[in-house]
């Protein structure tokens, strides 16, 4: 049956979103949608709403123009916490200097072909600031770019309706014989 998304998707991979689906006769699909590695969104459509009517299914979207498992999605990269990791980076970066400071040394040749070692100590403001940036780190692992996935509210689509009308059917109560 022809369709439209009621419900944008927009989610991170690895993440599940509702999502909602209406038909032309009006009902209304409910189900969950999520990233595939193929590069788009598969949404998995378990109770529809028709006239006050709630009832499980089993449905899939299909793309409308090709017919095909899933819908193409816009893969981006967004920064949502860049401001905040550049200020713990930058306070890093502190931390970093004042280590660096502590092993820095300065090499005197002295008269008579001797040479003496220099160490300085840095101020104490520097470790106070140092020991503050290594409270808001951020974890070398971490970055401050996720990748997102979206498909946008109406877009056209097919509803593929599944045997069984239950969601959570098994094969135990499939009326076909099993050899």
């Amino acid at each position: 049956m022809k369709g439209r998304l009621l419900t944008g998707v927009y989610l991170v991979p690895g993440k599940f979103v509702p999502v909602a689906v209406e038909l032309e006769d009006r009902a209304v699909l409910v189900g969950q949608a999520r990233f595939d590695p193929t590069g788009r969104i598969w949404i998995d459509l378990t109770t529809a709403v028709k006239e006050g009517s709630v009832t499980p299914v089993r449905a899939v979207a299909l793309e409308a123009s090709e017919i095909t498992q899933g819908l193409p999605a816009k893969v981006g990269e967004e920064a949502p916490t860049l401001l905040a990791d550049l200020v713990r980076g930058a306070l890093g970066g502190i931390s970093d200097f004042v280590k660096a400071s502590l092993e820095a040394t300065q090499v005197i040749t002295l008269p008579g072909g001797g040479q003496a070692v220099q160490r300085s100590t840095p101020p104490l403001e520097l470790f106070l600031l140092a020991r503050a940036a290594n409270l808001v780190a951020l974890p070398q692992d971490q970055t401050a770019i996720i990748r997102t996935v979206k498909v946008e509210r109406d877009t056209p689509l097919y509803v593929l309706f599944l045997s069984g009308s239950d969601a959570g059917a098994s094969e135990e109560t499939s009326p076909t014989p099993r050899r």
